[in-house]
């Protein structure tokens, strides 16, 4: 592997790394104020940080802050978080990683529709894979456990994860249009953070945040979302957006490790079967996005 290789995978996989822990101070955080105002909290301190980066960063476009799109997009993250905060105080961190990190899979399936990507074989076998994953992590393979409570935190997991499947996939089609990824990324932060303020107000009757909470929402506002962002934009820049799918596995991977070792969580056999169908279906969904930019690459070169 080439040192250049290795100075833009580095940044990519820390970026992983930072997102897996991002479940278990989510959880941790949700524990200790209402998951609405830890929303606003972490993109508050997210908004906050990206401003020395805007200064900093000559080629910010500022017409980017007044885009529909980037606004729209910017909606549709405010709501996937308050969903993500909200089905976390109703379930475990295991299984919110692997039921938001599904949508891989429904990215792939999006892009058909609108970036105009082929639909195949591999990638409809991979959302059969996944859909089964989800209905063995939902319920924990117990048809009874339908409309208890734990099922209904992993729904609002699931469907956050769907949520950000139309996020990246709009995001991406703003992409194609010339916006910059990194200028498109601040200004998302800060209009998730004025999105986010009314339905704080309106949803989060109690605003009592004890320390544990403050820490958590720095935590996840100026690292696992300002610098792991930052560090995701320059490793895509070098390498493409194919690497992706391999940074969501270390993102799984890392946020069950982290569960496990920090939060003491134990897998039950339905997790961790349903686990594996989801893990089959990004790595099926993953080595076909690979296999389609490698072709790509080498008919450009003939």
């Amino acid at each position: 592997m080439k040192l250049r290789d290795i100075g833009t995978e580095v940044p990519l996989l820390a970026a992983g790394v930072i997102w897996g822990s991002s479940f278990v101070s989510g959880k941790i955080g949700v524990e200790h104020m209402d998951p609405v105002l830890f929303s606003l909290l972490r993109y508050l301190f997210a908004s906050l940080s990206v401003l020395p980066i805007l200064l900093l960063f000559k080629e910010f476009d500022r017409t980017v802050m007044s885009s529909p799109a980037v606004i729209g997009i910017s909606i549709l993250n405010a709501i996937a978080i308050n969903m993500q905060n909200i089905g976390m105080t109703m379930t475990t961190a295991t299984n919110a990683v692997l039921l938001i990190d599904i949508n891989v899979v429904f990215i792939a399936v999006l892009s058909v529709f609108v970036l105009k990507e082929k639909m195949s074989r591999r990638l409809v076998i991979g959302l059969m894979l996944g859909l089964i994953g989800v209905f063995i992590t939902s319920t924990d393979g117990d048809i009874s456990s339908i409309g208890g409570g734990t099922l209904q935190g992993n729904l609002l997991a699931f469907f956050a994860g769907i949520i950000w499947a139309f996020y990246v996939v709009y995001l991406a089609k703003t992409l194609r249009s010339g916006t910059a990824l990194v200028s498109a990324t601040m200004a998302i932060i800060i209009w998730t953070t004025l999105v986010q303020a009314p339905l704080t107000l309106l949803y989060a009757p109690d605003m009592n945040v004890d320390s544990t909470g403050w820490a958590m929402a720095i935590y996840t506002g100026v690292i696992c979302t300002t610098i792991a962002f930052t560090l995701y934009s320059y490793g895509l820049r070098a390498l493409g957006a194919t690497t992706s799918s391999v940074i969501l596995l270390i993102e799984i991977v890392f946020g069950m490790v982290f569960a496990v070792l920090l939060l003491d969580e134990t897998p039950t056999a339905g997790t961790a079967i349903g686990g594996l169908f989801i893990l089959l279906a990004v790595i099926t969904i993953s080595f076909k996005r690979k296999k389609e930019k490698e072709d790509a690459t080498k008919r450009d070169q003939e």
